[in-house]
């Protein structure tokens, strides 16, 4: 079953490395599952941009502000304004107390990368406008749309459907990609936002998001919900709807509830966090910025491959050649180890990094030499006179514990390491736990009922160990 499972979570990645560069836009279009479900390249294996920022710790009216509670609205700002590029597996990651790390594999223009996360995110609220002419060129622009994953609004494409719009409108695209919203003219900005958190309604008990309008947004916010009773109102976050509830009656006292719009509780967190970060008042500011080349991340591979090819084959041919048909035996279980690995990897979708590939080779030797004692200590038991298949089951027995604390008190180091570190020491933390859960279960569960399984078919009482 495991067998099946790697090769059915690895296949993706296999027709990926089939494919020629010529066809890979054809083939992002046309077999979307293999880019989604296929192995992740980190930064140093892809090439691309990594950026230091700084969050400030000062308002723009010079008050003094909670640094980790904007750090956490700069990252959610910047996290929704990449993911609206479609940059793929990009890292943005909190170091420290102000400072955030952004790793942008495949974009490589500084001037582009910096362009996408300095902008402060532009937060509107606007009345939807569901006349039966919107409908009309809703419908209309439906079937001309571009059917690109980059695509937001894109109006400038079709003038003649700008034409019959009505004066101030504009085309968004929703959140869940399917609805798209006819919008009149900007009626309040993010600036009006004190803040927004997340509570439960008192009669159904679902989450609702709960906003708080300073001065200048209280009045506009009442005149807002006073004129347009029973219509919708969108939150737009850079060009994209986040929600779109109905306005039921006025709203005088600065305080707006969101609800019924949630399908979780992480829904609606999200959209209060995104609400808090449209009126984000702290800088932000570059502080590095490093560029690894398209040439680099091929080297990177060529090398890493070739370094863990030859180290692993030489384990392999060291175990055949010293412990014969056991040998051979321990060479399946690495195989199936290192497929394993690379299967978990790549349907959880962890990011591998150069780091994380020598964490593949340090596991793959840490498997090997859980093996080793386990076959030194069954010699033990031969030698002793006991018979080969109580050798075997005395050795692995007694050998246990000590590869269990071997590797629980690695796996402690690479839990931590994952916790305190960032970027690659992440990537080697991940890579290094799997492999330890899982060169456990080879090197003491496989390789056992491999010889069980010979036991019973009587094959390995005609040969030596």
């Amino acid at each position: 079953m495991l067998l099946a499972f790697s090769i059915w979570a690895l296949w993706p990645s296999v027709s990926l490395l089939l494919i020629s560069n010529e066809r890979v836009e054809v083939a992002q279009k046309e077999k979307p599952y293999i880019f989604n479900k296929s192995l992740k390249l980190g930064l140093d294996l892809k090439g691309g941009t990594d950026i230091l920022l700084e969050v400030g710790t000062m308002s723009q009216t010079g008050e003094n502000v909670n640094t980790e509670d904007v750090v956490d609205r700069v990252i959610e700002i910047i996290r929704n304004r990449i993911d609206q590029f479609g940059v793929t597996e990009p890292l943005i990651a909190k170091q420290g107390a102000k400072w955030i790390v952004v790793q942008l594999p495949s974009i490589r223009d500084p001037e582009i990368a910096k362009d996408l996360i300095g902008k402060t995110a532009l937060l509107e609220f606007k009345i939807v406008d569901t006349s039966d002419e919107s409908c009309r060129i809703l419908d209309l622009f439906s079937k001309k749309k571009t059917t690109s994953a980059n695509f937001r609004r894109n109006l400038f494409a079709y003038p003649d459907i700008k034409v019959i719009m009505p004066k101030g409108s504009s085309i968004f695209e929703s959140k869940e990609n399917t609805d798209y919203y006819v919008l009149g003219e900007t009626l309040l900005t993010g600036s009006a936002i004190k803040n927004a958190k997340v509570s439960f309604d008192e009669l159904s008990g679902q989450p609702q998001v709960l906003i708080e309008f300073n001065k200048d947004g209280e009045k506009a916010f009442a005149n807002i919900t006073k004129r347009n009773k029973e219509k919708q109102l969108a939150i737009v976050l850079d060009g994209v709807v986040q929600v779109a509830p109905i306005i039921h009656s006025e709203i005088p006292y600065g305080m707006a509830a969101i609800n019924g719009s949630f399908s979780s509780l992480e829904e609606a967190r999200l959209l209060a966090t995104i609400l808090r970060a449209g009126a984000l008042p702290a800088s932000v500011k570059i502080v590095e910025e490093r560029i690894v080349g398209p040439s680099l991340g091929e080297d990177s591979i060529k090398k890493g491959c070739l370094s863990s090819l030859i180290g692993i084959s030489s384990i392999f041919l060291f175990m055949l050649v010293y412990y014969r048909f056991s040998g051979l035996i321990v060479d399946i279980a690495l195989g199936f180890n290192l497929m394993l690995l690379l299967a978990v990897m790549a349907y959880f979708q962890f990011t591998l990094t150069l780091p994380g590939v020598a964490g593949i080779a340090l596991t793959l030797s840490m498997a090997v030499d859980a093996n080793v004692l386990i076959l030194e200590r069954v010699r033990e038991e031969l030698l002793s006179g006991k018979a080969m298949r109580i050798a075997v089951s005395v050795g692995y027995r007694r050998v246990f514990w000590t590869i269990f604390d071997a590797n629980f008190t690695t796996l402690i180091a690479a839990f931590f390491l994952f916790k305190f570190g960032t970027g690659p020491i992440k990537g080697f933390a991940a890579t290094l736990s799997i492999g330890l859960i899982i060169s456990m279960f080879t090197s003491v569960v496989l390789t056992k009922l491999i010889y069980e399984l010979l036991f019973r078919e009587k094959f390995l009482l005609r040969i030596k160990i």
